[in-house]
């Protein structure tokens, strides 16, 4: 079972789920930001920087991610006709663990990287934080899924780590190590449309001397991979990142992230994970091996 650590601090400082870098471990550079960054927002890009963060965030079990192969779309993606988004916004949809998130993202469906989505409205999501491809899924096949890769994820696994398949969906690993998702919901917010795209090119630049940068087309094992996703609440913090580690089974909600706070993301928050600037930029998240969630 989770446990919350969130009313453990409700009358001083937080205790975080994840721990802060400490100078005295991780060197005295650690709480710096980046030198040499030459990304920057406009100075249009104007955020909420008073509020408090952490813990403000619904808890959920498990993160659907939809593929569109768009990096925008309608306000409200849960009124895109035909769409898993719409499927999975039904009352009827519900998992017995808890809340599903879903989220439109720009990864490609498995069948045809060059339509978004099949005629017939198929398409392709990825669970997290199983790390898990599902294939070939269309409308009515929603609540079967629910029911067999989220609700019973880890009772279904088979020797290699795949799930078994269902009414034509299929299903395979995802070979990523990391996965960080950025809003980039420009039609909800202009403010995630503009400051998405530029994180993700300063998160690269620093995940590719590593080796780690992977692209959306990419199909090496290991790596992170950036996707783009729809509104996942509080715009006015842009910009928000959430990083899933696989290893460690965590996710851990940064906000108010700026291109000189990529530097340390990659080499603190991604690699080890562990949050530099926990009291301004940690919105929440959970680490299913500990035991620990923000909510």
């Amino acid at each position: 079972m989770l446990r919350s650590l969130l009313s453990l601090g409700r009358n001083s400082d937080p205790e975080y789920f994840v721990p802060r870098v400490d100078p005295a471990k991780d060197g005295a550079d650690c709480l710096k930001d980046c030198a040499d960054c030459t990304t920057h927002f406009p100075s249009k890009v104007k955020v909420e920087n008073s509020r408090p963060l952490y813990g403000h965030i619904k808890a959920f079990n498990a993160h659907v991610l939809v593929a569109t192969g768009q990096s925008d779309w309608k306000e409200k993606v849960e009124q895109e006709k035909g769409s898993l988004m719409e499927a999975f916004d039904k009352p009827s949809v519900k998992s017995n663990l808890g809340r599903i998130m879903v989220s439109a993202t720009n990864i490609k469906p498995l069948e045809d990287g060059d339509n978004p989505e099949n005629s017939d409205g198929r398409t392709t999501v990825l669970i997290l934080p199983s790390f898990t491809f599902v294939d070939s899924v269309s409308q009515p096949d929603v609540p079967d899924l629910v029911h067999q890769f989220i609700n019973n994820s880890t009772d279904e696994k088979d020797g290699t780590g795949a799930v078994s398949s269902k009414a034509g969906m299929s299903t395979r690993p995802c070979e990523l190590d990391y996965v960080i998702l950025l809003c980039s919901h420009r039609r909800r917010d202009a403010r995630c449309g503009i400051t998405a795209p530029l994180i993700k090119r300063e998160l690269e630049r620093h995940l590719r001397p590593l080796g780690l940068d992977r692209d959306v087309d990419d199909s090496r094992p290991g790596g992170a991979g950036i996707f783009f996703v729809s509104h996942v609440g509080g715009h006015k913090f842009s910009a928000n990142v959430l990083v899933y580690r696989k290893r460690d089974q965590q996710m851990i909600w940064l906000a108010r992230v700026r291109p000189e706070h990529c530097e340390g993301i990659v080499k603190y928050t991604i690699l080890e994970g562990k949050v530099v600037h926990p009291e301004t930029q940690l919105r929440g998240g959970f680490d299913r091996i500990r035991g620990l969630t923000s909510w």
